[in-house]
């Protein structure tokens, strides 16, 4: 059975989680932190069912210049309650799989998780940047998850070159978007999944 990371719920925060995306800067460090020191493996089953614990998330946002990586769900994945719905983010849960509970532990579970969802090719490697802290409890997703929100921006395609694609096809399908793109499909908010509206609505899709 999988077993995914979770930390309990009132440990962090008095139990009063901030809702919405919240920029992590000079803190960032001491919420890794905490999140490393509570944090324990707990069957994924259960978790899904336990609003007092939060499933750490670490998720990403690859952008380049005019762009933004979107994915939208299909059936045969597991998180049925997000079928259908556009993401701008990727990631996953975080699980035993991800090695010693130390500094590097929730960006490797986030480059596992990245090079189990895509393949790309003739791309410059940069480090995904932690930039803040996603949380929801307003949905049944979103009480029993929080998200680390990261990015990594690439510079610009040239034809031929840079190409990153889903790897998993029968799970999501997607690709860049132009920020035009983003913007038309932004007139119908509800066809995105909660936290990738927050991100959006906070700018993290980019700039052009």
């Amino acid at each position: 059975m999988e077993q995914v990371y979770v930390v309990p719920r009132s440990a962090l925060f008095g139990g009063e989680w901030p809702q919405g995306y919240v920029p992590l800067a000079s803190n960032a460090e001491a919420i890794l932190a905490d999140l490393r020191r509570l944090g324990r493996f707990e069957p994924r089953p259960e978790a899904e069912q336990t609003p007092a614990w939060k499933q750490i998330i670490p998720y990403c946002v690859i952008r380049r210049p005019g762009e933004v990586f979107c994915v939208q769900r299909k059936s045969a994945g597991t998180e049925v309650r997000l079928h259908g719905k556009l993401s701008i983010g990727l990631g996953g849960h975080v699980n035993p799989e991800s090695g010693p509970v130390d500094a590097g532990f929730f960006s490797r579970a986030l480059l596992a998780e990245l090079t189990e969802e895509l393949e790309w090719q003739d791309l410059p490697a940069t480090k995904p940047r932690l930039l803040g802290l996603l949380n929801d409890d307003s949905d049944p997703v979103g009480a029993v998850h929080a998200g680390l929100v990261y990015t990594v921006d690439w510079p610009a395609a040239r034809t031929g070159a840079e190409r990153a694609a889903i790897r998993e096809i029968s799970k999501m399908a997607g690709g860049f978007r132009s920020l035009a793109e983003l913007g038309r499909l932004w007139q119908d908010p509800g066809r995105f999944e909660t936290w990738s509206r927050l991100l959006v609505e906070a700018g993290l899709a980019g700039a052009t």
